[in-house]
C-alpha cells in the first residue's frame, strides 16, 4: 500500500509558521483537526472493540448451542424415543440437556420426519402450543434440509431465524439419526434474540466502562430488537455495502443525542441472518473536543512567540511516533498480532499507541482463546471417536506421544512439534463418518466397507480445513495413510513428497495399531511391533524416521509399558537398537 505524499514533519512545521503570522488562528484549526482525528480514532477503536466483543460473544454462543444440539441429537435412546408412541421417554432424555443450558434460556423442539412437533421444552413453551401451532416448521427450508439429511462443508447442523409470538428466535437445527444413519426426526434448539442481545450487552459492560447499545436487523432492514432509543430501518445503501463485506460507520442523532454506529453483517455458521449494529454515545466525544479546542486557543496565544523555535523539535516528536504507529498498524494488519507499538510519550499519540496496544493484545488473546477453544472441541470430538471402540480408546493420545518422541530425535522446531501434536490428536477425526459396525468388525472388510473407511482422511480434512490455525496440521490429517513407496491413500504421495511430520505420524500410527488389540487381531509385543516398523523401512516408512524411532526406543518402550500390555524382556530394547 503506497504511503502518504509529502513529509508529515513539513506539514506540521508549516502551520506553526502560519501561527506566528496570524497569531495562532490558523494553527489552532490545524491542531484542532489533528486532535479531532486522534479523538475520533480512539472513539472508532472503542466502537470497533465493542463490535469485536459482540461478534466474539456470538461465536462462543454458537459453539455452546452446537455442543448442546449435538448432545441432544446424539444421546443414546433419543432416536428410538422419537419413533416410539408417547413422549414421556423423550422428555426424560432431553429435559436435563435443556435445563442445564445455563445461563442461557433455551427452547428445545423435537420434530418428526414430517415436521410435526412432538415435544417442546421447557413446559412453559409446551403450554403455548396453541400459539406456536401456527408456526409451520415443516415449511421452513432449513428444517427441510435437516429432515432430508442434507450436509455441507460444515456438517449437517444449520441455523435459521424465526419470528414467533414471543419474539424473534434463533434456532440451531440438527437431524436425529436412527440405525443405518436414517433421519427419524430433528431437534431445534432455540434462543430468543432478546436473551442473546442481553448477554452481549452484559459481556461488554464487564469489559468496557463506556456503555454500548445493540440492534439486530432482518435481511429487509427492519429492526428485530434494539437497545437504542430510536431504531429506524436500515437503508438500502447501507445494506448493500454490508452485503459486500464492508463495515459501515456513521454518526446519527437519536432522541437528542449523537451516536456512533458501526453496521456489519450478522452471520452464524456462514449464514447471513441479517445485520448487526453496535453503537456508542458520542456526546462525550464532542464535549472533549470542545474542551481541547478552548485549551488549544489559550496555549497558542501564550506560545505564539515560541512556535518558530520549538516548531522543528515538536514536529519531530510528533511525526516519529506517528510513523512508528503507522508501521505498527501495518504489521498488525498483515497478521502479526504479537507486534506492539512503541509508546514514547503520554500525550494523545502515546495514549493512542497505548489504546492500539491494548486493542492488539485483546485481539491476540481472544484469537488464541478461540483457537484453543476450537482445538479443545476438536480434540474432545477426536477422543470421543476413539472411545467408540474400547480397543482404540486413547489411540490418538498415544500416537501423539510417540510422534513427539520421534520428533525429539529428528530435532523438530517447537512450531513443528505443535503442528505434529495437533495432527496426531486429530488424525482420525474423519472416522466420525464411518459406521460403528465397520470400525468394530472382527473379520475382514469387504470392498464397499474398505472404500468407506478410506474416506476418513478426506472427511477429517474437509472438517478442519476452514480453521486457519490448523493449516500446518492438515497434511497429517489428510495423508497419514500415505506410504513411502507411493502405494498409500488418498493421494498416493511418494517419498519426500510426503511432508516430514506426516512421515512421523504415519509410523507412530502404525506402531500403536500393531501393538494394540483390535477386534480383527490380537495385540503384539513391543519387540514384534518394532520389527514390523523396521521391516517397513524404505517401503511403508521413511528410513530416516525408522532410524529416529530406534534412537528413541527406550522412551517409546516406557510409553508402551504405560498401556494395558505385559512388559517385554528388557533386552528387547538392545535388540531393537542393534536391528537393521
Amino acid at each position: 500500500m503506497p504511503g502518504p505524499r509529502g513529509s508529515i514533519r513539513h506539514k506540521i512545521i508549516a502551520p506553526f509558521i502560519v501561527v506566528v503570522l496570524f497569531i495562532g488562528v490558523f494553527g489552532t484549526s490545524v491542531v484542532m483537526r489533528q486532535a479531532s482525528n486522534t479523538a475520533a480514532a480512539e472513539f472508532d477503536s472503542s466502537l470497533l472493540r465493542a463490535n469485536l466483543l459482540a461478534n466474539d460473544h456470538l461465536a462462543l454462543l454458537e459453539t455452546e448451542r452446537l455442543a448442546e444440539l449435538r448432545a441432544a441429537t446424539d444421546t443414546v435412546g433419543v432416536a428410538d424415543a422419537v419413533t416410539a408412541p408417547g413422549h414421556a421417554r423423550l422428555d426424560n432424555l432431553l429435559q436435563p440437556i435443556q435445563a442445564n443450558a445455563k445461563p442461557a434460556r433455551i427452547v428445545m423442539r423435537v420434530l418428526d420426519t414430517g415436521g410435526n412437533e412432538l415435544l417442546a421444552l421447557p413446559q412453559l413453551w409446551a403450554d403455548r402450543a396453541a400459539e406456536s401451532s401456527q408456526l409451520d416448521y415443516a415449511a421452513n427450508s432449513t428444517v427441510k434440509r435437516v429432515l432430508a439429511g442434507a450436509a455441507d462443508g460444515l456438517g449437517d447442523r444449520y441455523v435459521f431465524l424465526a419470528t414467533e409470538p414471543a419474539g424473534p428466535m434463533v434456532y440451531w437445527a440438527g437431524p436425529i439419526r436412527g440405525s443405518g444413519g436414517l433421519v427419524v426426526g430433528a431437534v431445534l434448539l432455540g434462543q430468543s434474540l432478546a436473551d442473546i442481545t442481553q448477554g452481549i450487552l452484559q459481556a461488554e459492560a464487564g469489559q468496557d466502562s463506556q456503555s454500548s447499545a445493540l440492534a439486530f436487523y432482518a435481511p429487509d432492514g427492519e429492526a428485530l430488537i434494539s437497545s437504542l432509543p430510536v431504531t429506524p430501518p436500515l437503508p438500502q445503501t447501507v445494506r448493500g455495502l454490508v452485503a459486500d463485506r464492508q463495515a459501515v460507520r456513521s454518526m446519527q442523532p437519536l432522541s437528542g443525542h449523537r451516536y456512533g454506529v458501526l453496521f456489519t453483517d450478522w452471520t452464524l455458521r456462514n449464514t447471513q441472518l441479517g445485520y448487526l449494529a453496535v453503537a456508542l454515545p458520542a456526546d462525550r466525544l464532542e464535549t472533549s473536543l470542545n474542551q481541547i479546542k478552548a485549551l488549544l486557543i489559550l496555549v497558542f496565544v501564550i506560545a505564539a512567540l515560541l512556535t518558530l523555535l520549538l516548531g522543528g523539535v515538536l514536529a519531530r516528536r510528533i511525526s516519529r511516533p506517528i510513523e512508528r504507529l503507522v508501521a505498527s498498524t501495518r504489521s498488525v494488519a498483515a497478521g502479526d498480532l504479537s507486534h506492539r507499538a512503541r509508546v514514547s510519550g503520554r500525550d494523545e499519540i502515546g495514549y493512542l499507541a497505548n489504546s492500539f496496544n491494548d486493542m492488539t493484545a485483546s485481539l491476540e488473546a481472544k484469537t488464541q482463546a478461540l483457537e484453543e477453544s476450537y482445538f479443545a472441541s476438536m480434540e474432545a470430538l477426536a477422543r470421543a471417536i476413539d472411545a467408540r471402540d474400547p480397543s482404540t480408546f486413547g489411540h490418538s493420545a498415544r500416537v501423539a506421544a510417540i510422534s513427539l518422541e520421534i520428533a525429539d530425535a529428528m530435532r523438530l522446531t517447537p512450531s513443528e512439534r505443535q503442528a505434529l501434536r495437533r495432527a496426531a490428536l486429530l488424525h482420525d477425526i474423519g472416522k466420525i463418518g464411518v459406521d460403528d459396525r465397520i470400525l468394530q468388525k472382527a473379520g475382514g472388510l469387504n470392498r464397499t466397507e474398505m472404500v468407506e473407511v478410506r474416506e476418513h482422511p478426506l472427511t477429517g480434512y474437509d472438517m478442519l480445513k476452514g480453521l486457519p490455525f490448523l493449516q500446518h496440521s492438515l497434511t497429517g490429517v489428510r495423508h497419514h495413510h500415505e506410504r513411502w513407496d507411493g502405494t498409500g491413500y488418498p493421494d498416493r504421495l511418494k517419498g519426500e513428497a510426503i511432508p516430514e511430520l506426516v512421515r512421523i505420524l504415519s509410523l507412530a500410527d502404525v506402531f500403536d495399531a500393531v501393538s494394540s488389540k483390535r477386534p480383527y487381531k490380537a495385540r503384539r509385543s513391543f519387540q514384534a511391533a518394532s520389527q514390523v516398523i523396521i521391516a517397513g523401512a524404505g517401503t511403508q516408512f521413511d528410513p530416516a524416521v525408522v532410524e529416529a524411532f530406534q534412537q528413541r526406543a527406550d522412551a517409546i518402550l516406557d510409553l508402551w509399558r504405560m498401556g494395558d500390555r505385559s512388559d517385554p524382556d528388557p533386552a528387547e530394547v538392545v535388540r531393537l537398537q542393534e536391528a537393521g
